[in-house]
């Protein structure tokens, strides 16, 4: 059974230091205090989850309260909204969050698009918790948020990473690829015009520090800002 959010209103939110960085165990550290308050919100939910994965939400959650404007202003997205723990806090905090996702309403990001022409430069912060690993076009995906965004608003977006894999090497299986420093740094900003990064980038000094099945790797966060036209 969830809390009301009445109870949680008043909890400090842990301020994030670095936005596009790998979520290490020092990281987990950090986020706990968000971990325990989704896990007050959502438990059932939150129980469903590989425990040491939870630092993407916690992240995404702490992220978009800090960089997003007041409720009443705020026009949130979620990209991959079903069993996403970040997107029901936001929703029991008293935020308008919009939810897209295949299992939830039939929809990916480009049916979204397509089924709402009014909606690209509206939303103030859009995010996406591991899921554009999963997309076979990447920079389309990347593309889509970028044009969703408004002036000003901000995509906050968690992958799988792993500096050294190569094409062809083992993948958890349904994931189309791993991250490496060089798609962060270049290729999904290329590709997402207008869009310029948080902060510096730091991916490279880490080592993987999470395993599922025979894959090694690590959660990396990406999040950048929409320009003023």
């Amino acid at each position: 059974m969830s809390v009301h959010p009445n109870s949680f209103a008043r909890t400090p939110i842990v301020p994030v230091h670095r936005f596009n960085t790998v979520l290490d165990d020092m990281a987990r550290r950090h986020y706990r205090p968000v971990i325990d308050m989704m896990f007050a919100v959502v438990p059932d939910m939150m129980r469903r989850k590989i425990f040491t994965a939870n630092v993407q939400q916690a992240f995404v959650l702490a992220a978009t309260l800090q960089l997003t404007p007041s409720p009443e202003r705020a026009k949130v997205l979620c990209v991959g909204s079903y069993e996403d723990t970040a997107c029901e806090t936001l929703l029991a905090m008293g935020y308008d969050v919009e939810g897209i996702d295949p299992n939830v309403n039939g929809q990916d990001l480009s049916a979204f698009l397509r089924a709402h022409p009014s909606a690209p430069g509206t939303y103030t912060t859009i995010f996406s918790t591991s899921v554009i690993e999963h997309v076979p076009d990447d920079e389309g995906f990347a593309r889509d948020i970028a044009s969703l965004l408004a002036p000003g608003g901000v995509a906050v977006l968690t992958c799988d990473y792993r500096d050294a894999w190569q094409p062809g090497e083992p993948l958890p299986p349904t994931d189309e690829r791993f991250y490496r420093s060089i798609d962060l740094r270049s290729r999904l900003p290329a590709a997402m015009t207008g869009c310029t990064f948080i902060d510096d980038p730091e991916w490279e000094r880490f080592a993987p520090d999470f395993n599922y099945g025979t894959c090694s790797y690590s959660f990396a966060s990406l999040c950048l800002r929409k320009s003023a036209p």
